[in-house]
């Protein structure tokens, strides 16, 4: 319908620049100005919506691509953020395992050093008993190996019959009496 009425317009036109050229204009310049001004009027009158639905369409469609421009962009910080947060927790989960792991290793390394101080406490005291008893043993030995030395010297010098012994035998005797009775004292 609506071409129907931009074909009666042409040849309305047509005609009236027919009928103007025929009547007004005797000079083809002018006839071809006319036309020109006709078929720029025609061509903005019929282009116009053409023109105005391709600058639409080019509108919606970057309109859409801004869009989901921006909605991509948006669930891609979404997701960034997302991860971010995933990253730090991965990051404090593992400094916890690092801290749990040094707690534990310490505690672990804690006991063994007091087991290890124990054991060797233990093997040291032992081993300082077995050498108190062989010292025990060893000073026995030696007591006795002085006792009897000592024991016969004193009653071969008792029983020798010896002038100059017999003047060693009472300073002895005398030493003796006054170390025991001092010790008597003393108690």
């Amino acid at each position: 319908m609506k071409s129907y009425t931009n074909l009666y317009i042409l040849l309305g036109m047509v005609t009236l620049v027919h009928f103007v050229h025929l009547y007004f204009i005797q000079d083809e310049e002018i006839l071809v100005l006319g036309c020109w001004v006709v078929f720029v009027y025609f061509a903005f009158l019929l282009g116009r919506f053409s023109i105005t639905a391709m600058f639409e369409e080019r509108r919606i469609k970057y309109a859409e691509d801004i869009l989901s421009s921006y909605t991509f962009q948006k669930s891609l910080v979404k997701g960034l953020i997302s991860y971010y947060h995933l990253q730090i927790s991965t990051i404090s989960e593992v400094k916890g395992l690092f801290y749990f792991s040094k707690a534990e290793i310490t505690r672990i390394l804690g006991q063994r050093r007091d087991s290890f101080k124990s054991i060797i406490g233990l093997q040291i005291e032992q081993k300082l008993s077995i050498l108190a008893d062989k010292e025990g043993a060893v000073a026995a030995q030696v007591q006795e190996s002085i006792h009897s030395t000592v024991s016969e010297n004193v009653l071969t010098l008792f029983k020798s019959k010896d002038s100059i012994i017999k003047g060693l035998k009472a300073t002895i005797f005398t030493e003796s009496m006054s170390t025991f009775e001092v010790i008597i004292s003393d108690k």
